[in-house]
């Protein structure tokens, strides 16, 4: 078997096109099991842990290779603000026996001044946390230099403490997102996609060879002049006569001023339209050849796919159009 990365004879695995862990059905026998494993910790996980990707396999269960589904709340764990408030630094946790979420009110100490011109030290915490504050104060104390307070002096101070409740608390949460190597995950299926449908001959195609250079290097700049879009799915004009559905990956290929394209989205998130070809002759030079030319829609949530020829498509979109007298975005055939 000819690895259509490495291009050397080595035996066959089986590669997800679009990667397993998004749902993906299409399968290809032509990658071997060396390049299957580095492009796929390096390139598929990166689409597959994508932050809006990973939010939409939550949704959907999407398990990973590990069998693993991300959890929906993932998102909201750890520290975030409290808009509004001085104390403003809370603690987000997940109550798996409530299902819900559990903020809790992060130590929060600021120096004060009391109303007879003694400086002290306002302690802000969590209610829960109330049978710390003795703890709390000698520890403060220490750390100021001061002797220990005793025990009835402290509870004292625990019966004048305040007690403040924040209705529809506004939390910030900062997350960063990275856009490392997601560019080589779409070219990767895109570059899959022109060899499953094109065939053997395409292997030899100099656009081939750009491509698969590109997706298999380390670099995150190596992909950066291959000719197309890939961004946002919401500015993909290739996929304007399709409506965005949440749980649909969409590709297809199609012939322009001699070039061939194939155009790929990934649920409505990500999507991609690039050069796979400019040398549309070389593929069809017979009526029968634009067969080749497919239109693929893949329901990741039920493994639900269909492929046809892209004709067929436009066939269906054009009968869309005469039935309901307008124009597309209509809905996939899925």
């Amino acid at each position: 078997m000819r690895c259509i990365f490495c291009l050397l004879e080595n035996p066959p695995s089986e590669e997800h096109v679009f990667p397993l862990a998004i749902g993906g059905t299409v399968t290809t026998d032509r990658v071997c099991k060396t390049c299957n494993s580095t492009l796929g910790s390096r390139v598929d996980a990166a689409l597959s842990n994508f932050f809006p990707i990973k939010m939409r396999r939550a949704k959907l269960n999407l398990a990973g290779n590990s069998g693993s589904v991300p959890v929906w709340y993932e998102m909201f764990l750890g520290k975030a603000q409290l808009i509004g408030q001085t104390a403003d630094q809370v603690h987000i946790t997940f109550d798996k026996e409530r299902g819900q979420l559990d903020t809790r009110q992060l130590k929060h100490v600021i120096e004060s001044v009391m109303p007879d011109g003694k400086k002290g030290l306002q302690i802000t915490l969590d209610k829960r946390d109330q049978d710390q504050i003795p703890k709390i104060i000698n520890r403060e104390r220490r750390r100021h230099g001061l002797p220990p307070l005793p025990e009835q002096e402290i509870a004292s101070h625990i019966e004048n403490l305040t007690i403040n409740k924040v209705e529809k608390p506004i939390i910030k949460i900062n997350h960063s997102i990275d856009f490392a190597f997601i560019r080589h995950s779409i070219l990767k299926i895109a570059y899959e996609l022109a060899f499953i449908w094109l065939g053997e001959s395409y292997l030899d195609d100099p656009i081939a060879t750009e491509l698969r250079t590109s997706i298999y290097s380390p670099e995150l700049t190596a992909t950066d002049n291959i000719k197309g879009y890939v961004g946002p799915a919401e500015y993909c004009n290739a996929f304007k006569n399709w409506l965005p559905h949440e749980d649909h990956h969409l590709a297809y290929a199609y012939i322009a001023e001699g070039n061939v394209f194939v155009s790929v989205r990934v649920f409505d998130i990500w999507g991609a339209s690039i050069v796979v070809s400019c040398n549309s002759d070389k593929y069809f030079k017979l009526p029968i050849d634009n067969k080749k030319l497919r239109f693929l829609v893949i329901d990741a949530a039920n493994r639900k796919t269909i492929e046809t020829s892209f004709e067929e498509e436009i066939q269906r979109l054009v009968a869309s159009m005469c039935a309901l007298k307008r124009l597309p975005p209509f809905e996939d055939p899925l």
